[in-house]
């Protein structure tokens, strides 16, 4: 395959790197949507949104509510959740839900599926919860278990498995939120006012392996079309989660608590859907996250192929420049950190040209100038950039360390260091041996680049996100696997790294992407193992940062939604080598 083609056919992301991953959860139905590595563009996005149970009493095991919905992105039924209660003479409470979703990545189909299985008592709330995702036959376990407040959580992918303790003020579970809503809804229901009432509670959430707050408030009477021109009717709640910041979902509730409808706005119009009955079996509509980009009006008057390009100035339309605006600067304070060679602040990667005054209006704009400069520039001595034998600085101390999707002791990583003449010296990443500082020069780095692209053999979009043994045994993956290979090299010789992710420019427009940051002494600089020197593509945009040695990375799709939902772009300026 020839690389030009590359990001013809992918989107990247993961639980992934990006992963657009669409996870829905509250109340009784919390799923995650995985939609898939556009993994990398695949968006961890995470909704929350409560079912109303209503019903509360169970005499012997019986069940309680038992329901079925429809998962609908733009518009198109991308998959199913079932979800069933049960009770028992104990006064234990069973949820057991189950979400099935599949769509295109770039035309490779990507499938979700995921069971989980809540515990709880009335009184003493959250006992525990297991919750098991396939994704695209890569297999994850999440078991949860209250211990006397507090809550044990293990985590398993692999052969990676951690565990640890979360310090919880009372978690409750799905069946106990949900009869807080209920409760709730009859309150307003006979208020003689009406007033709006509110509900707060905590919730473990499996996605986020954290204890999330989530807030209800009821709004009263009212109506949502969905996307296929129904409307819904009856009562309006909002609902806001912590591990959405800034994102409300809208529900409509019918009589008796009885859920209807969802819409939750991150750029694409997701919507969960209550049906009557089990669906019948039917191929799915489904979505192709190749329809998450951000169009550029220029691209194709380009004299010369991107990889000619030195640096081009593009100014961005819309609500999500905000989002750019954000993630750039954050970027500068990282990449900016001292004065480079000449005493003058490096002007590497993005920097912020101009911007609207208000850039959360519709009509906000703002002007980054993008540059893709050699490895050897970004050096600050001809001798290359520092590898630390045993105590890094302490912003880097961290990006060194082994963890979850992180093997370092693996010897496949040291030949790789062995074939680009990296010395003995300074293969020492988590073993003390000193405070000696060892240096890698540029050739070496770009040789490290080329080395992972030659041994991931396979460019191949079928992992929802693979762990490092599964990389160095596959050699099969796409940007997230190459840039968590390079970490991993990179950490193993003893040089901090971690994992960027955002939106890399190619014939299509911008697209998500990841790739691999390493720390230069007193700033961060960026490598590109999908793409490394001379680049087809690097002109890129960082929207954030995450550690692969830890389980969970926070939800990174979200502000990617944005982005490529909310802005337009246009070239100003280019300039060629």
């Amino acid at each position: 395959m020839r690389r030009e083609g590359y990001y013809h056919r992918k989107c990247e992301n993961r639980r992934g790197a990006l992963g657009t991953g669409v996870t829905v959860f509250g109340g009784i139905a919390r799923r995650r949507l995985k939609a898939p590595k556009s993994k990398r563009l695949l968006l961890l996005l995470l909704a929350l949104f409560s079912l109303g149970v209503y019903g509360l009493q169970a005499e012997g095991r019986q069940k309680i509510d038992e329901r079925w919905c429809a998962l609908l992105l733009e518009g198109r039924t991308v998959g199913y959740l079932h979800q069933s209660t049960w009770g028992s003479a104990d006064g234990l409470m069973r949820s057991e839900i189950e979400q099935t979703m599949e769509i295109l990545r770039f035309g490779v189909p990507f499938t979700l599926s995921q069971r989980d299985a809540w515990i709880e008592h009335p009184q003493r709330g959250l006992i525990s919860l297991s919750s098991e995702t396939d994704m695209n036959g890569q297999l994850q376990r999440v078991d949860a278990r209250a211990q006397q407040g507090d809550v044990e959580v293990t985590v398993a992918c692999g052969a990676d498995r951690q565990s640890f303790v979360l310090e919880a003020d009372g978690p409750i579970g799905i069946y106990e939120a949900d009869r807080r809503l209920t409760e709730a809804i009859r309150e307003w229901s006979s208020g003689a006012e009406r007033a709006s009432v509110e509900v707060s509670y905590h919730l473990f959430s499996p996605e986020t392996f954290k204890i999330e707050q989530v807030d209800l408030r009821i709004i009263g009477e009212g109506e949502l079309e969905d996307s296929r021109g129904l409307t819904h009717r009856g009562l309006v709640i909002e609902e806001r989660s912590s591990s959405l910041p800034g994102v409300v979902t809208t529900e409509i509730y019918g009589e008796q608590a009885r859920f209807l409808y969802a819409r939750t706005p991150v750029g694409l119009a997701l919507e969960i859907l209550r049906i009557d009955a089990e669906p019948k079996a039917k191929a799915p509509e489904l979505f192709d996250v190749a329809a998450l980009t951000i169009a550029v009006s220029g691209l194709e008057e380009l004299k010369r192929p991107l990889a000619a390009v030195e640096a081009v100035t593009i100014r961005f339309h819309g609500r999500g420049a905000a989002i750019l605006k954000r993630a750039t600067a954050s970027a500068e304070r990282d990449l900016d950190a001292g004065a480079g060679r000449a005493g003058a602040k490096r002007n590497l990667y993005a920097r912020i040209v101009s911007a609207s005054t208000d850039a959360r209006a519709a009509d906000a704009q703002l002007v980054l100038r993008l540059t893709d400069p050699a490895l050897r520039d970004t050096a600050e001595t001809d001798r290359g950039f520092p590898a630390y034998g045993h105590e890094p600085p302490a912003e880097a101390k961290a990006y060194l360390r082994a963890g979850f999707h992180l093997d370092l002791d693996d010897p496949r990583l040291e030949r790789l260091a062995e074939d680009c003449a990296i010395p003995l010296s300074t293969r020492r990443a988590g073993k003390p041996s000193g405070s000696e500082i060892s240096m890698v020069a540029p050739e070496q780095l770009e040789c490290l680049e080329r080395s992972v692209y030659r041994y991931i053999r396979t460019k191949s979009l079928d992992y929802g996100f693979a762990d490092l043994q599964q990389i160095l045994s596959s050699r099969s993956g796409d940007c997230t696997e190459h840039a968590l290979l390079l970490a991993a090299v990179l950490r193993r010789i003893g040089i901090p790294a971690r994992l960027a992710y955002g939106l890399i420019l190619t014939e299509i427009g911008f697209i998500g992407h990841a790739w691999t940051e390493m720390f230069a002494g007193d700033h961060w600089i960026w490598l590109d193992s999908s793409f490394p020197e001379p680049r087809d593509y690097g002109m890129k945009i960082r929207l954030g940062v995450m550690d692969p040695a830890q389980p969970y990375w926070a939800d990174l799709g979200l502000d990617l939604l944005r982005v490529t939902a909310g802005v337009r772009a246009e070239i100003l300026e280019v300039e060629y080598r």
